[in-house]
């Protein structure tokens, strides 16, 4: 059994020869069909270096872009998976946000997954990788479609300039120890009671499905 921290990760295929994967490639989308069984066996089974290894030697030895050959061939979600694999991590999420902004209705719930959950280095890349492949800005893209408080905090993160260190404020701390106990009496009860019958009101009438639910979430474990 593979150890904790190693299991369900892609690690490196031994003696990997991109040359070959290609080939195997080539003939997975000759003829009628195509070898899904193959295309799967291949990319599934290859780092994200060694993925960006492929694109490069298929292009060189074919003299076509591998994402849209395998575009031309493929359909539906199996499609949507391996051109993601073909993918950089920057640039897949890049696409994914690109993704929740297009259309009618925002996808609140992958702006918020993506932005919320990466590092500032991370997010730097993305930013960089969306403006590469949409010549806009995901700044300007998030403020066309988006509103409100929301919007704010999503800019926010955006910018990559999250407080990354571990210094700890004391002095801060210690005030927030103090509030806590405050609202541990029998004023600070009521008054906090109040407050949060007031938040929960104005999330369950003013914010969107998606939102709302994360809020009222958040809301009844704090309660």
């Amino acid at each position: 059994m593979a150890a904790i921290g190693t299991r369900g990760t892609v690690t490196e295929a031994a003696n990997f020869k991109p040359e070959e994967d290609v080939n195997r490639l080539r003939g997975a989308m000759k003829g009628v069909g195509t070898d899904e069984a193959a295309v799967i066996d291949v990319l599934a089974r290859r780092t994200v270096a060694q993925r960006q290894r492929i694109k490069e030697v298929y292009k060189a030895t074919v003299g076509k872009d591998l994402t849209e050959d395998l575009q031309g061939e493929l359909t539906g979600h199996f499609e949507e998976v391996v051109l993601g694999l073909l993918m950089t991590p920057p640039v897949y999420d890049a696409s994914e946000l690109k993704n929740a902004m297009k259309g009618a209705g925002t996808e609140e719930a992958a702006l918020i997954d993506i932005l919320a959950s990466r590092t500032n280095a991370e997010i730097r890349a993305i930013t960089g990788a969306y403006l590469k492949e949409y010549g806009k800005s995901l700044e300007e893209d998030i403020e066309g479609d988006t509103s409100g408080m929301f919007k704010r905090v999503l800019v926010s993160l955006a910018t990559a300039g999250r407080d990354e260190s571990d210094t700890v404020n004391e002095a801060q701390a210690v005030q927030d120890a103090k509030v806590r106990t405050w609202t541990q009496t029998g004023r600070g009860l009521a008054w906090y009671s109040l407050c949060f019958r007031s938040i929960r009101r104005s999330l369950e009438g003013k914010l969107r499905t998606v939102l709302r639910g994360r809020c009222l979430a958040l809301w009844r474990k704090s309660s």
